[in-house]
């Protein structure tokens, strides 16, 4: 689960630096169990190919571990997050954006009353949150979760924004443990496969795959609708629990702010799609104002009073299929990860600088787990002419608490 300022453990590790041609670096900090362990070589090809794909000039400190854990918990991620103006946010966006045809088109949300305005879900006659649908209103951006981004402390980096203490990530003490960018912890209980590139062990999980996927969110794949969805009726774990509109507090991410849907319930003056921060339904990833879902996606609406899935992926493909990308909710057993155009879309979008041209040149970008580590070792393997996702394994779940740091655990089932 989720502190905007979360306690870590742990010694340096390693450093994933970029080359002339990138200039985004990674510490990995060892919270334990990493250093001379077989997930050792799996976190660094995991950062060394994040590091590879973006361009910012920015230090992300990310602590990992590698330990037992609690019967039937295979993993969890956390991220540092941080209050940050609508507003500013955009405005450093435009200016940080690079030539691709993504950042030369995007349509950021148009800003009322300095802030955005979406479809939110709203409180009962008891002042408590809830994802009914006759509970649902447009902010027109004059409130807090409008005004105001709670979002990844490595995508701020990412724009150049300032964070306080951004680059102070150690085991000294409880501070600075809680300024590193985020935290990817792995059970040793569970059996990983660090080689996809010789075929997957029956039973195994990818461990390259994963940790892209969890170093993925604390760079910024998450989603504030997983708050909301915490703390509503009638399924939240925490519904009830607030007693205020959760609207009147810094909610949402940059990743957000391309979260459309077709408003089929008419809460959105006008016609045509509307920007839609609520639990449910139909949702899809968007950079041109919502005309269109990039590479034809939907994402994920909510463990508990969605989809039964965190809002913070794409849409879950059922079993096992070949999903949107990478942050599919879900992995299997003996399921070679896949990196995607899309995937590199959402990372463009929210202000990450790509060294690819996903909606241009390298719209048809499909790199699997295989060729990464390849490329790592600099040996040479023919990327595979597709992928199968088609043994049952574990699903993505989890809880997400304003003012706890959020958190993903995998349960098996």
């Amino acid at each position: 689960m989720l502190l905007k300022q979360f306690l870590f453990a742990g010694t340096a590790l390693a450093v994933v630096t970029g080359t002339s041609a990138q200039a985004m670096t990674i510490n990995l900090v060892d919270f334990g169990g990493v250093t001379g362990s077989q997930a050792e070589q799996g976190f660094r090809v995991a950062a060394d190919y994040w590091a590879k794909m973006f361009t910012n000039d920015v230090t992300i400190n990310l602590g990992v571990t590698f330990a037992p854990l609690a019967p039937n918990i295979i993993g969890s991620t956390g991220s540092r997050r941080l209050d940050y103006s609508v507003a500013g946010y955009q405005a450093l966006l435009n200016t940080s954006k690079s030539n691709s045809v993504l950042d030369q088109n995007i349509v950021l949300p148009t800003l009322t009353n300095g802030g955005m305005s979406f479809i939110a879900n709203g409180v009962d006659a008891n002042g408590d949150m809830s994802t009914a649908d006759q509970f649902k209103y447009y902010i027109n951006g004059d409130q807090t979760a409008a005004q105001t981004l709670y979002t990844n402390s490595a995508t701020i980096k990412a724009i150049g924004g300032e964070v306080a203490n951004g680059n102070v990530c150690s085991n000294a003490n409880a501070t600075t443990r809680g300024l590193c960018d985020g935290r990817v912890t792995f059970s040793s209980n569970f059996g990983f496969d660090f080689n996809p590139g010789n075929g997957l062990t029956p039973d195994t999980f990818d461990f390259i795959a994963v940790a892209i996927h969890e170093i993925g969110h604390a760079l910024g794949f998450v989603s504030g609708v997983d708050l909301v969805d915490y703390y509503s009726y009638p399924n939240g774990p925490g519904g009830g629990a607030l007693g205020y509109n959760f609207n009147d507090t810094s909610l949402f991410t940059a990743l957000d702010m391309f979260r459309y849907s077709n408003d089929p319930t008419n809460v959105a003056p006008g016609a045509g799609p509307s920007l839609d921060l609520t639990v449910g339904g139909t949702r899809y990833f968007s950079v041109d104002g919502g005309l269109t879902a990039a590479f034809g996606n939907t994402l994920s609406t909510g463990a508990y009073n969605g989809d039964g899935r965190q809002a913070s992926h794409w849409k879950d493909t059922p079993n096992c299929q070949v999903g949107n990308g990478i942050m599919d909710p879900t992995f299997c057993f003996e399921q070679r990860g896949v990196i995607t155009a899309l995937d590199l879309a959402g990372f463009d979008a929210m202000g990450w600088n790509l060294a690819f041209d996903v909606l241009g040149k390298d719209a048809n970008y499909n790199v699997s787990t295989t060729k990464i580590l390849a490329d790592y070792l600099g040996t040479s393997v023919p990327e595979p002419a597709s992928w199968a996702m088609m043994i049952a394994g574990f699903g993505l779940v989890g809880g997400a608490m304003r003012r706890r740091a959020s958190s993903v655990t995998f349960n098996a089932i």
